[in-house]
């Protein structure tokens, strides 16, 4: 898929910004603060997620004013198409080829991935960021998995509070965790299903990406490790169900102690092993880059398989974190898709065959630059690209 036009009104310190992009590389640059990480935020914010910063729903409308928009023009699913998210009193609403639809409906329709300095450190942190990317990904290529999750946290919730409660007072009868545990149980079920179901599509991606990162010298692998024991992705729901329920009567004891659930989708990880050895405890710090670019990449190739369209790519300031050889994987061109990189500036770009410059200051385009195609090494020149169209500015 590619946008044909971006338009995006009073959203963080951007006021009026409008712009029709390149097919292929598009390169915002400017200095720090002047709106590079806001634009590729409300590119992300049409995929129907959340945006990948921490940050409230209120804080993403411009400072004193009552409402912000974002509208692309995009071709998906062999058309044209147009998503619209309005954002007002903390509240976000969609719209989808002119209808009024739930913001969840973007999901799905509007892909996009994004490569933030968060998901470089997507491999050192904790498990709850590899349970984020999992779950992320998984929405894009199967939109019901959000209001599952949704409904996983419900429950886990109220099984919580009913823990604190019979902590408060012992009198109250354990038969009452048996009501969410059935719950529990099925949704469980679903979750676990479903990330080993796409691990199974990752993995292959990951391990051959992975390779021609490293020069063929090493070999990545991808393992969920889940709270409860099983072979899952082989049992069935029945089978799978009982023995969730059989594993949380286990944990009864040490969940009234601790006061809260101790299993389940909520504690499990995604291990991620280079050449047999965890990324995460003993990889370097360039092995761990590249694992979590790995997963980002193959993240991309699955959504090709399942949804037939390659996402939007979303570089927010991490070229600068890379080496040479991984700047130059995304500035080839080769990679299929319409990219959107930001950076402080645009120098080092010596390795881009062609794409267009656009520089952002205070949050208006304040210029752009059409960078000449070149051949590829060994490719004979080609005909030259198509001129970019112009773009509106404040």
């Amino acid at each position: 898929m590619r946008i044909t036009r971006l338009s995006i009104r009073d959203f963080r310190n951007i006021r009026e910004l409008e712009l029709e992009p390149w097919d292929g590389v598009n390169i915002i640059y400017g200095n720090n603060a002047q709106g590079k990480t806001n634009l590729v935020e409300a590119v992300y914010l049409l995929t129907g997620q959340k945006s990948f910063r921490q940050t409230r729903e209120g804080d993403l409308v411009r400072f004193g004013q009552p409402r912000g928009e974002i509208a692309a023009r995009f071709f998906c699913q062999g058309r044209e198409q147009e998503a619209r998210l309005t954002l007002e009193g903390g509240k976000r609403a969609a719209s989808l080829n002119g209808l009024p639809a739930a913001v969840g409906e973007l999901t799905g329709r509007f892909f996009a991935v994004v490569f933030s300095p968060t998901e470089l450190s997507l491999i050192k942190d904790g498990p709850s960021q590899r349970r984020a990317f999992l779950d992320g990904a998984i929405s894009q290529v199967m939109p019901r998995y959000v209001r599952t999750l949704a409904d996983l946290t419900r429950v886990i919730f109220q099984r919580n509070s009913l823990l604190s409660d019979m902590i408060r007072n012992p009198s109250l009868d354990e038969a009452l965790l048996e009501v969410w545990d059935r719950s529990l149980a099925r949704l469980s079920y679903s979750i676990i299903n479903a990330r080993c179901r796409y691990l199974a599509r990752l993995d292959p991606f990951a391990r051959e990406i992975y390779r021609g990162i490293s020069g063929g010298k090493e070999e990545l692998s991808l393992k969920y490790q889940c709270s409860i024991p099983g072979e899952w992705g082989r049992l069935g729901e029945a089978e799978g169900e009982a023995r969730i329920l059989e594993a949380l009567a286990g944990s009864r004891r040490d969940d009234l102690k601790n006061g809260y659930t101790t299993l389940g989708p909520h504690r499990d990880d995604l291990e991620l092993l280079v050449d047999g050895i965890s990324a995460r405890a003993y990889g370097s710090q360039g092995q761990q880059r590249s694992c979590a670019l790995t997963l980002k990449l193959a993240e991309c190739r699955v959504i090709r398989e399942v949804a037939g369209e390659d996402p939007v790519i979303l570089l927010d300031d991490v070229l600068s974190e890379l080496d040479k050889t991984r700047r130059d994987y995304f500035l080839s061109g080769l990679m299929p898709g319409q990219l959107f990189i930001t950076c402080c500036d645009r120098a080092g770009f010596g390795s881009v065959r062609e794409g267009v410059t656009w520089r952002i200051k205070e949050g208006a385009l304040a210029g752009k630059r059409r960078l000449a195609k070149r051949p590829a090494r060994g490719e004979p020149p080609g005909q030259p690209p198509r001129p970019p169209t112009k773009e509106k500015t404040a």
